[in-house]
């Protein structure tokens, strides 16, 4: 057990089947672990001020504010009007994507010809629907655990996921928000070993 949760006690608990995804408010201080149960799993991650849903994580400014495309530990993630919204305070991973934006409709259709495909963005929308958040208003997520490579002339390569059984991140809350987070359903190409699995998500007071 991470030693950053002693003395914690969890309040919240959701597992997420890939397709799939759930939101849950977080009080500020409080902490959301996010972990892959099987490992190799990716997991699209939004969120928004709680009172405020047109405040939301930026990944564009996110990677400005930490001058890096690569997140780490002691990192912020900040919004869209550069408030700091949470922080990693522990990472098993230290790979993840802030590049990508969620896997949709179109993206199975356009690039594998397959229709209604399970997919992040339909997701997060169903998770967030009693939050006032449409699908036009889902924005770009934070990947965690996706592996993700810069080829010499720029190019993005996906590869399979570093993520083994029960890696996590853990995020402590520096404002109130809610926070959505799907488990990717991608069974195309490497980003979940080929085998999506589920995500759990608990929250820490």
């Amino acid at each position: 057990m991470s030693q950053l949760l002693l003395g914690r006690m969890a309040v919240k608990a959701r597992q997420i089947r890939p397709g799939e995804a759930a939101a849950v408010e977080l009080k500020t201080g409080q902490l959301l672990q996010i972990a892959t149960v099987q490992g190799k799993q990716v997991a699209d991650f939004v969120a928004f001020n709680g009172a405020d849903r047109d405040e939301y994580l930026s990944t564009a400014v996110t990677r400005a504010k930490n001058s890096s495309i690569m997140l780490a530990n002691g990192m912020k993630l900040y919004s869209n009007r550069r408030n700091p919204m949470l922080e990693i305070v522990e990472d098993t991973v230290g790979r993840h994507d802030v590049l990508f934006a969620a896997c949709d409709p179109r993206r199975y259709k356009d690039d594998f010809g397959l229709e209604e495909h399970a997919n992040c963005r339909e997701a997060l929308t169903a998770a967030l629907v009693d939050y006032g958040v449409d699908y036009d208003h889902v924005p770009d997520p934070i990947n965690w655990f996706m592996n993700v490579s810069i080829l010499q002339r720029g190019e993005l390569e996906i590869r399979e996921s570093l993520a083994e059984r029960n890696d996590y991140v853990l995020l402590n809350a520096l404002m109130d928000v809610v926070v959505a987070t799907s488990a990717c359903p991608q069974d195309q190409n490497p980003t979940n070993g080929g085998n999506p699995t589920d995500i759990l998500l608990r929250v820490y007071k």
